[in-house]
């Protein structure tokens, strides 16, 4: 196991983990979603390099930036019911790409999350899951 897949594998477990833990979950149930975590963290951290990374993470915020937009629009009667839009990234120097797409807002443990699918693209395979990311204290999405 490469570094990057380590890396990967760990922060899936981590957010699989943690994702479980604030919602509720119970023990086995917490394990089976850091496994899983791991699993999707492992493969696309095996694929991905710092600057891949780097693209990544700020779509991702972009894609939070996006929901918490559309999420404001729902909340107006008069508002009509639309899709956030998909966010994509691109490493020109690898080829490297992937795309976030918000895909709901959850509260866990009293604290707003989203819900992405992320598709990375490597090679032109796609490698697809799901990645929440919760507000913190200090207002920072993680």
């Amino acid at each position: 196991m490469g570094p990057k897949t380590a890396t990967g594998a760990g922060a899936g477990a981590m957010v699989g983990g943690l994702a479980c833990a604030l919602a509720g979950g119970k023990t086995g149930q917490c394990l089976v979603a850091a496994v899983a975590g791991a699993i999707v963290g492992g493969a696309i951290g095996a694929q991905l390099d710092e600057r891949d990374r780097q693209r990544r993470q700020a779509a991702l915020m972009e894609a939070v930036r996006e929901e918490q937009y559309w999420a404001s629009q729902r909340r107006h009667a008069a508002a009509k019911p639309s899709t956030p839009r998909k966010v994509a990234w691109t490493n020109p120097d690898t080829g490297n790409r992937g795309t976030i797409t918000p895909l709901r807002t959850v509260v866990k443990n009293d604290r707003e999350c989203r819900v992405m699918q992320e598709t990375y693209f490597k090679d032109g395979e796609p490698i697809t899951g799901e990645t929440t990311v919760c507000k913190q204290a200090d207002g920072s999405w993680s």
